[in-house]
C-alpha cells in the first residue's frame, strides 16, 4: 500500500548556526511530528566543523538533512523543495522559536487555503534580547528584522510577509522557477527582498498570497541588531533589494523609486533622521536605491 504524501515538510535552511538550529528544532520537532510534517535541515554550505555538529544534531532528532554546497539562501530553499514531496513547503528561520501550536494552527491554515492561494506568510513575533532595551524599534525596524507580527488574516497587499514562517504550495514554486538565486543573503552581500519577488511571479500565474497571524514563531534578536549602525546597513541593502526585485521582474520601477524623488527627498530624511531612527532608515533605503548600477 503505498504511503500518502505529508501535506506539508518544514525546511530550515542554515548556515553556521548549529546552535540556533538546536534550539529551532526543540521548539518545533515534536509538534510537526504530532501534524504528520516531515522536517528537512539544508545545510547551506557551513563550514566543516558546523556540518558535523548539524549532522549529529539531525542523527540525534531523527531530521532529515542534506547538503547545499552553493551559499545562498535561495540556492538551499530551493533544493529542499526538490528534495520533498509535500503539498506544501514551510520555510523557517534557523533562529525562529515555534509558538506551542504553531504546528497545529499551520495545519489548519493549509487545509482552509483554496487551490488559487499559492503563499501563506505567518506571524513572526520579535524575541528581544534579555534586559536589552527595544522601545526605538520602530515598524520599519521590525521589518528589516523579519518581524511581522499583526493579528488577523487577510491578501498579501495588506501585511507584511516574510520569509522566517512561509507556507508556499511547492508544485507553484517549481513553475515559476523557484526563489531567485540573485536575490539573497550570501556573506556580507544582503540582498533581500525573495518573498516579494515570489509573490509577485504567482500573481503573474494567477495565483495569490495571503497572512495569517493564526501560526506564529518567535524571532530571536540579536542585541546587535538593536542598534542604528546595523538598522542603517541594513536599510542600504534593503533599498539595493527593491531595485534589485524590479530588475528580475523586468518591471518599469514605480514612482516611489523614481531616482530623481530619491535624490530630492535625500536632504530631508537626512535632516529629519535626529528626530527618529524611522527617518534614518528611510535615508539609507533611499541611498541604497540610488547607489545601485545593474
Amino acid at each position: 500500500m503505498t504511503t500518502p504524501a505529508p501535506v506539508a515538510t518544514i525546511a530550515i535552511c542554515t548556515h553556521n548556526r548549529a546552535n540556533s538550529v538546536r534550539a529551532c528544532l526543540a521548539s518545533l520537532a515534536t509538534q510537526a511530528a504530532g501534524a504528520g510534517f516531515p522536517v528537512l535541515l539544508v545545510d547551506s554550505a557551513s563550514s566543516p566543523g558546523e556540518a558535523r555538529t548539524l549532522e549529529a544534531i539531525a542523527s540525534a532528532s531523527g531530521t532529515g538533512l542534506i547538503r547545499c554546497d552553493e551559499a545562498g539562501v535561495s540556492f538551499a530553499r530551493n533544493l529542499a523543495a526538490s528534495r520533498a514531496e509535500s503539498e506544501w513547503i514551510v520555510y523557517v528561520d534557523d533562529d525562529i522559536l515555534a509558538f506551542p501550536n504553531w504546528a497545529e494552527e499551520l495545519a489548519a491554515c493549509l487545509a482552509a487555503a483554496p487551490d488559487n492561494v499559492a503563499v501563506i506568510g505567518g506571524q513572526v513575533r520579535a524575541r528581544w534580547p534579555s534586559g536589552a532595551r527595544h522601545d526605538h524599534i520602530g515598524q520599519r525596524w521590525k521589518l528589516l528584522l523579519s518581524c511581522t507580527d499583526e493579528p488577523g488574516s487577510g491578501p498579501a497587499a495588506d501585511f507584511n510577509i516574510v520569509c522566517a514562517n512561509l507556507a508556499v504550495r511547492r508544485r507553484a514554486l517549481q513553475t515559476v522557477g523557484g526563489f531567485p538565486t540573485r536575490l539573497g543573503r550570501v556573506g556580507g552581500r544582503l540582498i533581500s527582498g525573495e518573498e516579494a519577488f515570489l509573490i509577485e511571479r504567482l500573481r503573474q500565474e494567477g495565483l495569490h498570497a495571503r497572512y495569517d497571524g493564526r501560526f506564529g514563531v518567535e524571532h530571536c534578536i540579536p542585541p546587535e541588531r538593536l542598534t542604528v549602525q546595523w538598522a542603517r546597513r541594513r536599510a542600504y541593502w534593503e533599498g539595493v533589494s527593491r531595485i534589485c526585485i524590479y530588475h528580475e521582474l523586468g518591471k518599469p520601477l514605480p514612482k516611489s523609486l523614481n531616482p530623481v524623488k530619491l535624490a530630492a527627498s535625500l536632504p530631508v530624511l537626512l535632516g529629519l533622521s535626529v528626530v527618529s531612527p524611522e527617518y534614518t532608515i528611510r535615508c539609507a533605503m533611499a541611498w541604497g536605491a540610488l547607489s545601485t548600477r545593474l
